[in-house]
């Protein structure tokens, strides 16, 4: 029963999110044993096809914990969720159609070397008052400049998150260099996050970052079995190609990356929300990281409550 397990796993990990999933994402993101230390579990390859997966689904030994309707797989009693999806999916749709008119000025700001999409918008289960989380990977040597000068243009569109002002805003919390590309959040929820994650810009810098990132499959074993393309991606042009090299030739002086690195890492440490306990802080010349509220933690504790009050007979298998 080690495949129903998993299944219902991933289910209950994916409800907490009010997230139910078709077949195909069941067998995608199925999870494998989370207790398992990352570095020892390594690269999984899953032992479950998704035929496997589809039958046991429908097995009469899983009625009792999971249900269907309208092609989603969910938890029993919990169909009210697969209204919740539609509703944000759709949501998402008009969300990010807003937010590419801003990627595309992203795109040419000097040292900027890909734009991937993250969080709810990624998921396509955005809410109301969700903001626009992405991720940054900066030419090596010049992400301290990359995120003053992504700062300042977002800042100068007025979409910049800060304080209260946080719908439909872009979320700058994550930045990392094209030589160091395997992000430092490894857990299962980072795992989620960046098996959904979309490439907005950069895509051949997107497939060495999705390379660089396997250790997901100890988490998911069916990572990267999908073609990580997108109809959003944005092309790099011969405009864009020279905005950014006439910029990067203005401000990719060394002494100009001392000076914001300085100032930038003074003004990280000295944020009192840098001190919170649990707080995921990362700043040097390869990981820009800053995330006083991870939700991951939070995620995976309801998770745990919720996987263990089903009370199933075969967990321990």
């Amino acid at each position: 029963m080690k495949l129903a397990h998993a299944i219902v796993r991933t289910l209950t990990y994916y409800d907490v999110m009010d997230y139910p999933m078709t077949g195909f994402e069941v067998w995608r993101h199925l999870i494998y044993d989370q207790t398992s230390d990352v570095e020892s579990v390594g690269e999984v390859s899953s032992q479950w096809s998704l035929s496997d997966v589809r039958s046991l689904l429908h097995a009469t030994e899983m009625q009792a914990y999971v249900d269907r309707k309208n092609g989603f797989y969910f938890l029993a009693g919990r169909e009210e969720i697969v209204d919740v999806r539609m509703k944000r999916q759709r949501l998402s749709l008009l969300k990010t159609r807003k937010m590419m008119r801003y990627i595309m000025v992203l795109r040419c700001v000097p040292f900027v070397r890909m734009i991937g999409m993250t969080g709810r918008l990624a998921l396509r289960h955005a809410q109301e008052e969700s903001d626009w989380d992405i991720l940054i990977v900066a030419k090596s040597g010049h992400i301290w400049m990359c995120r003053i000068l992504v700062t300042l243009c977002t800042q100068l569109m007025g979409v910049r998150r800060y304080g209260d002002r946080h719908v439909d805003r872009i979320c700058l919390n994550y930045y990392v260099a094209d030589n160091a590309l395997e992000v430092p959040t490894k857990d299962l929820y980072g795992a989620h996050e960046y098996s959904f994650i979309i490439p907005l810009f950069g895509h051949e810098v997107f497939r060495d970052f999705v390379a660089r990132n396997v250790w997901i499959k100890g988490y998911k074993p069916n990572y990267m079995v999908h073609n990580h393309t997108s109809t959003w991606t944005l092309k790099d042009t011969f405009f864009t190609k020279i905005v950014r090299k006439m910029g990067e030739a203005l401000f990719g002086f060394t002494f100009f990356e001392d000076i914001v690195r300085k100032f930038q890492y003074a003004k990280i440490m000295d944020n009192p929300k840098t001190r919170l306990p649990g707080a995921k802080i990362v700043a040097n010349d390869q990981h820009l990281v800053f995330l006083p509220k991870p939700h991951g933690p939070e995620v995976f504790e309801e998770y745990q409550r919720r996987f263990h009050a089903l009370e199933i007979p075969w967990q321990k298998e």
